[in-house]
């Protein structure tokens, strides 16, 4: 219908071809810094939904990898603390961990707030399983902020602040109280899912799936990645009650 208004915040799994076709006036006034943040500004959008794949989303999935060493074997896992925290040059380590992990991990979560704060379900006008995504979409990335903000300080930062043990034996004391564990359930859960919701959003928006069959399959595919690495995560967890913890190879370091 002309001149009818829609919402800039759009669900997940909006199909442009479903939109009708709005009428709008073109004018030449001048757009402040307050309305080229709201949640529909097209290059942040763009911007936000890309740091969400790469290198958000990839370091996620590698950190997860990596812990789930844990269940292998503890001196695996002790064996990648080891080379992050002795081997690797902390020039290379502190350059890797400000502009691959930091700095896109903050935009990333500041923007989703923005995005979150404008925007809002409809349940009228999107089917139920897309105002459903959108919902959980919003309510995980602040479950994984609040979930973040403690285990980095429980684990990097107070092993810089305060020489934590990080090692095997120092990850399983940590894991010792059932909150902790409960805690991590949820931000694993949460992590992958946001992941993975956000990769089908991801196809979307850059145009990779445009048609309903498209869109149907990568959801698939998607559900099915959520899934599995929440799977990968739960046994990382998992690895730290699995065997008798080795001797810190941090120790001396």
């Amino acid at each position: 219908m002309a001149g009818e208004l829609y919402s800039s915040a759009r669900p997940i799994g909006y199909n442009p071809s479903r939109r009708h076709i709005a009428m709008s006036v073109q004018t030449t006034t001048s757009v402040g810094w307050r309305e080229k943040l709201k949640g529909d500004n097209y290059f942040l959008h763009k911007l936000h939904s890309l740091t969400g794949i790469f290198p958000v989303g990839y370091y996620l999935v590698q950190h997860l990898f990596l812990n789930s060493m844990a269940a292998i074997d503890p001196k695996y896992f002790n064996a990648v603390v080891y080379f992050f925290n002795a081997i690797l040059p902390k020039p290379v380590l502190w350059a890797m961990e400000l502009f691959f992990i930091i700095l896109p991990l903050l935009f990333h979560s500041l923007y989703g707030f923005v995005i979150t704060y404008h925007g809002k379900a409809n349940i009228f006008r999107y089917r139920f399983r897309e105002n459903l995504g959108y919902t959980l979409q919003r309510v995980s990335g602040v479950v994984i902020f609040l979930f973040l903000l403690f285990h980095v300080y429980s684990t990097t930062i107070s092993h810089k602040l305060y020489g934590k043990d990080i090692s095997y034996a120092g990850m399983q004391a940590h894991f010792q109280n059932p909150w902790v564990v409960a805690l991590y359930v949820i931000g694993i859960t949460a992590s992958s899912y946001h992941l993975f919701n956000g990769v089908w959003n991801f196809a979307i928006r850059w145009g990779l799936a445009i048609s309903d069959r498209a869109q149907r399959n990568v959801y698939k595919f998607c559900m099915v990645g959520f899934v599995l690495l929440t799977a990968l995560g739960i046994v990382a967890l998992a690895g730290f009650f699995m065997h008798e913890a080795p001797p810190n190879p941090l120790a001396n370091h």
